[in-house]
């Protein structure tokens, strides 16, 4: 049975928790309690939204517009002057991000348990923070979209700029500007989308795109790429990517967590969501440049992590080189339109961007904590820490498996899933992304080798191992890594189901 308004709750009941743990968290040990414990109802509410769409999605209020359906729908006239609605909805490209976004909101703030600095004001920040990226993937209404969209960016910068490293004002500014100027141009595309269309309601926008057609080839050009760098700068892809090493850096292990995480996928969400399913002509006639950008991004971040030293910069730019098989999926997806490769290459990027979400974390969090428990984590300080930190060191080399795609672990399965689309798309030019799992292999190996292993360094002597607040939600993202590599349909065959209706 269908919980009513069930996505109005989820969307705004962590900003109301952000307000009650500020108000309440009179300490900063209430302040996590009250701050963690009221963000496990969203997750409830999530794994109900998810659980009922798999199980019995007629359960759910069904919402059908140009074929296309909408679950636990919610629409309500807002600004009827101008079609402005607030209309929330969820359906196989949205839902499951939905259910990231509410598990990993937890485990970031259980992870920062030994915060000390303002920690209701942390707290309440990584609430606000929750409130804003799920209205991106809940709203159904452009307007209400971007809304979501641009507040998104203040509960990140302050999340940088006060609680972050040494370089921490000149990381944030970075990012926000970077950022900024990139909505500004998706502003300009949703402006485009209302003068063609007439509305704001992305449904019907899906369901007409209205740049479609020869007279508009050049308008939809310039719209398709103001998108592109505006959703390309958050997700991020090169050379769009320069603000998000210096952002990982800086910021705070839970920030790290819901950056990599979360935030860079409201850009490819936007790429999905908009560039292909309001300009699907349009995406097949650019796949050219979705390609480049997808190819560079995955090789230049690959060998870019062969140089690092700072573990954390290592896997934000590994980070980079992931997030490149998305792009790269979608322009297979658009190049090999209406085959079954198509089909599996889009399925592939749409899980690519689910199983980043959960390795990328855990590599943040292992990074963070080594930052704090031993002052450095550049890998030619460390050494031998193994024998101090086994527990560490298992998650560390279960997170490292699972990013570099080894068969069992979700990062294979999206990878695999990308790479057959490629083969369908364009032979053995294959050969090239392929090239850098061999090199993902190699940074990896050689991090865990000079870090963890060999001889001890006698700095280390005294080092401490993963306590339970660090143990738990690395111990947990483990067990999905496995799940979902394991038993991967249980998300991708709804997302391979629902990619063959968009990819006709």
């Amino acid at each position: 049975m269908a919980l009513p308004y069930v996505l109005t709750v989820l969307l705004f009941f962590p900003a109301i928790s952000a307000i009650l743990t500020y108000v309440l968290g009179r300490n900063d040990r209430a302040a996590k309690w009250i701050g963690t414990g009221l963000s496990l109802v969203p997750l409830a509410l999530s794994t109900y939204l998810v659980y009922t769409f798999l199980a019995a999605p007629a359960d759910l209020v069904v919402q059908t517009v140009g074929g296309r359906s909408y679950y636990a729908w919610e629409q309500y006239s807002w600004i009827p002057q101008v079609g402005i609605s607030y209309t929330l909805g969820v359906d196989e490209l949205s839902i499951f991000l939905v259910f990231l976004t509410a598990l990993l909101t937890t485990l970031a703030m259980a992870f920062s348990w030994d915060a000390h600095d303002r920690v209701r004001e942390f707290y309440a920040m990584f609430l606000f923070m929750e409130t804003t990226i799920l209205g991106v993937f809940l709203s159904l209404d452009f307007f209400l979209f971007f809304i979501f969209w641009e507040v998104g960016l203040v509960p990140m910068y302050f999340i940088i700029a006060v609680w972050g490293g040494p370089r921490k004002k000149y990381a944030a500014i970075k990012f926000f500007l970077y950022t900024q100027a990139a909505s500004l141009l998706v502003l300009l595309g949703i402006f485009a989308m209302y003068h063609y269309g007439g509305t704001f309601d992305m449904t019907v926008l899906i369901a007409q795109n209205p740049l479609a057609g020869s007279g508009l080839s050049l308008v939809a050009g310039l719209v398709f790429v103001g998108f592109l760098i505006g959703f390309g700068t958050k997700l991020p892809t090169v050379p769009l990517h320069t603000w998000l090493p210096d952002a990982h850096v800086e910021a705070p292990t839970g920030g790290s967590v819901m950056l990599a995480g979360i935030l860079l996928k409201l850009g490819g969400y936007g790429l999905f969501r908009v560039n292909w399913q309001m300009m699907e002509e349009t995406t097949v006639e650019w796949w050219w440049l979705l390609a480049v950008l997808g190819i560079v991004s995955i090789v230049y971040g690959s060998l870019v992590c062969l140089a690092q030293d700072d573990l954390k910069r290592l896997v934000a730019f590994s980070s980079v080189s992931h997030m490149g098989f998305v792009t790269l999926g979608l322009a297979a997806a658009a190049f090999a339109r209406g085959t079954a490769g198509a089909q599996l290459a889009f399925a592939g990027a749409v899980f690519q961007m689910f199983a980043h979400g959960l390795v990328s974390p855990a590599l943040f969090m292992v990074a963070g904590a080594l930052g704090h428990k031993l002052g450095t984590r550049n890998i030619s300080e460390l050494g031998g820490i193994a024998k101090k930190m086994p527990t560490m060191t298992a998650f560390v080399m279960i997170a490292f498996l699972a990013s570099l795609g080894l068969p069992g672990l979700v990062g294979f399965v999206a990878e695999f899933a990308v790479f057959l689309g490629v083969y369908s798309a364009w032979g053995f030019a294959l050969a090239i992304p392929i090239l850098t799992v061999v090199i993902t292999a190699a940074y990896y190996i050689y991090a865990a080798q000079r870090s963890f292993f060999g001889p001890l360094n006698p700095r280390w002597e005294n080092a401490e191992d993963a306590h339970a607040y660090e143990a738990v939600p690395l111990a947990v993202l483990s067990v999905l890594f496995v799940l979902f590599g394991i038993l991967p349909l249980i998300f991708l065959q709804s997302i391979y189901a629902w990619s063959g209706s968009v990819v006709p």
